[in-house]
């Protein structure tokens, strides 16, 4: 008996040991799949956490998924006297926001948080984010826990891999993120400015709207930590298109859950499909400008009302 304990604590050790040295090499062939290897993509989140350390005590904070970094325009703010990071990256949940703000919130020592909701992301499994953030921002513990608990293997391959980058290759830094992508610029200050226009008309059938209880969980979680700091915050739903805004059976339903958890702003301005979006669920320049014009209002009013507390 004791003999075959042994063993198999032998083999367990000796196989774990090929496992990551196998996901390390394979990784640099390109040839593993269950782990994101390559750094980098046209969300910029490896650029944004670099741009990062130039931005402390900031007026505003935005926080959320592409519908924030492609919306927020930073440039347009600053002009209005309004110091800001957009921390928004793709397909970014509530999950992932928790250990950004876990690593990065302090330092950046926002007076206010605008924090974008979008139904999209509260129903993703935010597989997508996670690999994005492990490959692109320095590891962290609260990152590597997040990994382990979607139980996912490209998301723990990929924590892996992102250790041995990292921690012993000391790969991270060094790297830069081609900028411009031919259709995609970093802005300084996390604004993401998408220059050609992917609008198809299309049907999207009725549906209702539905929220995973991980993603409430970890919205919640996130406005605890903005409260515990006495830092205020107002949740932003981006209109979609109507062609998909139509289809939504019970936004209602949403808009209360929302509300439910804080200041929550969902206003539907006078913009057309095909001249204002760039797809269904993402403005176009024209919307986006629109869209701020009159979002500032709003957003310098709670300011003010911050000012005065």
């Amino acid at each position: 008996m004791r003999r075959l304990i042994r063993n198999t604590i032998l083999f367990t050790l000796v196989a774990v040991a090929a496992y990551l040295l196998l996901l390390c090499l394979l990784g640099d062939c390109g040839w593993v799949r269950t782990a994101r290897t390559e750094m980098g993509n046209r969300g910029f989140l490896n650029s944004r956490v670099k741009d990062i350390r130039n931005y402390h005590n900031v007026d505003v904070l935005f926080l959320g998924s592409s519908h924030s970094y492609r919306t927020f325009d930073t440039r347009y703010y600053r002009s209005q006297g309004i110091s800001c990071f957009n921390f928004g990256s793709s397909n970014q949940t509530p999950v992932q926001t928790y250990v950004l703000l876990r690593q990065y919130l302090d330092s950046l020592n926002p007076r206010f948080v605008v924090f974008e909701v979008h139904p999209d992301i509260m129903k993703n499994d935010g597989i997508e984010c996670a690999v994005d953030l492990l490959i692109n921002t320095p590891l962290t513990w609260e990152a590597a826990k997040m990994a382990w608990h979607t139980g996912n293997m490209k998301v723990i391959n990929t924590c892996l891999y992102s250790f041995y980058n990292q921690k012993i290759r000391h790969r991270l830094e060094p790297f830069h993120e081609q900028n411009p992508f031919e259709d995609a610029e970093y802005m300084p200050g996390g604004y993401v400015e998408i220059r050609t226009k992917e609008f198809v008309r299309k049907r999207y059938s009725r549906h209702n709207l539905i929220i995973r209880p991980e993603q409430m969980d970890a919205l919640r979680r996130c406005l605890e930590l903005l409260k515990e700091r006495e830092i205020p915050y107002m949740l932003v739903e981006v209109q979609d298109a109507y062609q998909l805004r139509s289809a939504y059976k019970n936004h209602q339903w949403f808009e209360k859950k929302m509300q439910a958890l804080g200041p929550y702003r969902y206003k539907i301005l006078p913009l057309e499909d095909t001249i204002h979006f760039c797809n269904s669920n993402h403005l176009f320049i024209p919307g986006i400008e629109m869209f701020n014009q009159d979002f500032v209002v709003d957003l310098k009013q709670a300011l003010d009302q911050t000012e005065a507390r």
